[in-house]
């Protein structure tokens, strides 16, 4: 399963994190879950956070024994099922391309035309096939790229933050908790997945230089940095426009209030671009590998594994990353919608993996301590703990948004008819070809 000829460094997997968690989600569901927590949406990250870390650390683990692309398949397949890694990776695909790409392209249009009137949808598109673009010339330009975004919307986030600080009205923090602890354990299922992205990473440990030391140090710059700043954005933005201006809202909303217009212009740029362009750019260089390493599973057609003879490069994978997300971008999901589906597919995505780091973790114990430097007994006591957690957060996202997750489920079920034609089919396609002629 070891791949470890990868190009991509340090700073460039602290960069692909970043761009993974802190993107649209973040500047699009903020305001959503502020409209169902009020000021508790602080503790709200924090809990989403919490939830997100339990899962981290195995996923690590796991990332740094066994370096390879498409981890978050491969590691379940390989250690638990692989009928329940596919629908793992089927579900994450749904929330994907109908909730993850669309609702990060939709935000960027919606703060660009905050800016200059256009229509959110046009610069969704023409962000959506400017990454199709990049990724189509290779691994190195896009992380190139993705590590040039990442500086600025650093910089951008810490401007929002400590500019905001002094702008930040104490009355608009109170009541802290008007919803109660069930207002806010639903507000960080809604913001879970803004917060679960770093794991992806695992997905191109095959392409990440000394993936045994790198992945896990890449986890422990990645979120201290990014729950520092999602602590200081959520305090600032309810703290300066208050519960009812800002939910359901956008970042755009606080930020109109105490930045001038000239800075306005950069934390839309620097900020809401840079972020929602770092997620797309991210997703794009994760998601052909899930593709690839289906289909050399005989899970989907190979074609989707074929590269390009120039660049060497995904490209009929990358297409249909392209096709999917744009239709779903044209549908008339709204942002909310969109940001639930995009949860449920990360929430149950976790499950099996973290059923993985526990087989790993009681096996497999001398090699799951050397990987991450952590008792064995721990990491696999934060794997059990993360599966209930992840469980109680679909459970609450589904009772938020009923009839996306019966749409979720749907695909998920039809899903598993594929799986089982698709193996049926292989298998008696293999059959056949040791069947022997009667004499």
């Amino acid at each position: 399963m070891s791949e470890q000829t990868g190009e991509v460094t340090l700073v460039q997997a602290v960069a692909i994190e970043v761009g993974l968690i802190v993107g649209g989600a973040l500047f699009s569901l903020t305001g959503v879950a502020v409209g169902i927590a009020g000021p508790g949406v602080v503790v709200a990250f924090v809990l989403a956070f919490s939830i997100a870390i339990l899962g981290l650390v195995p996923t690590a683990m796991l990332g740094a024994a066994f370096p390879t692309t498409g981890g978050n398949y491969r590691y379940p397949a390989r250690f638990v099922s692989r009928p329940i890694a596919f629908l793992a990776a089927w579900g994450l695909g749904v929330s994907m391309f109908g909730g993850g790409l669309p609702l990060y392209a939709l935000t960027a249009g919606q703060y660009v035309d905050a800016i200059v009137p256009v229509a959110p949808t046009l610069v969704g598109v023409l962000l959506l096939s400017g990454f199709f673009v990049v990724n189509l010339v290779g691994i190195r330009p896009a992380a190139t790229v993705q590590l040039v975004m990442f500086v600025g919307l650093i910089a951008a986030l810490g401007s929002f933050v400590v500019l905001g600080v002094p702008a930040v009205e104490t009355a608009n923090l109170t009541p802290a908790f008007p919803s109660g602890a069930i207002g806010v354990a639903t507000a960080a299922g809604v913001l879970y997945f803004v917060c679960l992205g770093a794991n992806f990473v695992v997905d191109i440990g095959g392409s990440v230089r000394d993936a045994t030391v790198t992945i896990p140090r890449s986890f422990a710059i990645t979120v201290p940095l990014v729950l520092a700043v999602y602590v200081g954005i959520g305090l600032v933005a309810v703290g300066v426009a208050g519960t009812d201006a800002l939910a359901g809202e956008t970042l755009a909303v606080p930020a109109g209030m105490f930045l001038p217009g000239p800075l306005q212009s950069v934390f839309v740029v620097g900020g809401a671009l840079f972020a929602i362009a770092t997620s797309i750019n991210a997703v794009y260089i994760i998601t052909p590998r899930y593709l690839a390493v289906l289909a050399e599973d005989g899970l989907v057609p190979s074609g989707l594994a074929r590269t390009n003879s120039r660049f060497d490069t995904p490209h009929w994978g990358l297409v249909v990353v392209y096709a999917l997300s744009t239709a779903a971008l044209l549908s008339p999901l709204p942002i909310a919608g969109l940001g639930s589906l995009l949860g449920f597919g990360g929430a149950f995505l976790v499950v099996p993996v973290m059923a993985a780091a526990i087989v790993v973790g009681r096996t497999r114990a001398e090699t799951a301590e050397s990987a991450i430097g952590l008792p064995a007994q721990s990491v696999t006591a934060m794997a059990a703990l993360a599966i209930p957690c992840n469980l109680a957060l679909l459970g609450l996202l589904a009772v938020q948004s009923p009839s996306v997750f019966a749409l979720w489920a749907g695909l998920l079920a039809a899903g598993g008819l594929y799986y089982v034609f698709r193996t049926r089919i292989r298998t008696r396609a293999a059959d056949s070809v040791h069947e022997t002629p009667n004499s």
